[in-house]
């Protein structure tokens, strides 16, 4: 009885080591799944691993979603600083909407968030000091950033809502129709023309719009 009991409890021993899991290992399944699909069971499948053992490592899914942010931010390519506060300030924008163009799904969780990821504010930092070091005040530096960065998020994401119906009816009324129609027929066609220009191009204007804003009043 004794051998019929440790031959059972080899036969059932699993074969070969366990999967290692690792932050960095569940950030880059997590990037692999993608934002639209992130679950821990998602991830949990693609590394081979129960999504239970990933609670070991991660406390829950915004956990997850603040990692796979913070990866791709760290893979992301970002601008070396010219010593040109208005070119700098202007790349670190664009690279932050390179970033979320790149990741599906990536804007919608940033805004459902209720802190934010530490790259986020690593990035932010960096480039309130990099204003300072070009002469700005701390005050108008964190200022100047903060206007840009918002800028950028509140445009993306303003062009993602563009791309989806508002209803369902048997005749689909798209949210740049209803913006159109709700901003009075004498601004409707500046609405209408506002909205087909290319998300991108929209966004280079209100961005030149604002870095003029902050060279006649912030800066040095």
């Amino acid at each position: 009885m004794a051998e019929e009991r440790r031959q059972w409890r080899v036969l059932g021993r699993p074969r070969g080591r366990p999967p290692r899991i690792t932050r960095p290992a569940i950030a880059d399944a997590a990037l692999e799944v993608g934002f639209d699909n992130l679950t821990l069971a998602t991830v949990g499948e693609r590394l081979q691993v129960s999504h239970s053992a990933l609670y070991r490592h991660v406390a829950d899914r915004q956990e997850l979603v603040i990692l796979a942010i913070d990866r791709a931010m760290q893979r992301a390519e970002w601008p070396d600083p010219t010593g040109e506060w208005r070119a700098d300030l202007r790349e670190q924008a664009w690279a932050i909407w390179r970033l979320l163009d790149a990741h599906p799904g990536l804007i919608q969780e940033f805004l459902r968030l209720t802190r934010f990821p530490s790259q986020i504010m690593v990035r932010f930092g960096a480039a309130v000091r990099h204003l300072m070091a070009c002469g700005f005040t701390p005050r108008n530096a964190f200022l100047a950033v903060d206007t840009v960065f918002d800028l950028t998020v509140d445009v993306f994401g303003r062009g993602q809502q563009m791309d989806r119906p508002s209803g369902a009816g048997p005749v689909r009324v798209t949210t740049a129709d209803a913006w159109a129609e709700g901003v009075g027929a004498e601004v409707a066609e500046l609405m209408r023309a506002a909205l087909e220009e290319p998300a991108a191009t929209w966004f280079e204007r209100k961005l030149t719009l604002v870095l003029d804003g902050v060279a006649a009043s912030l800066a040095p």
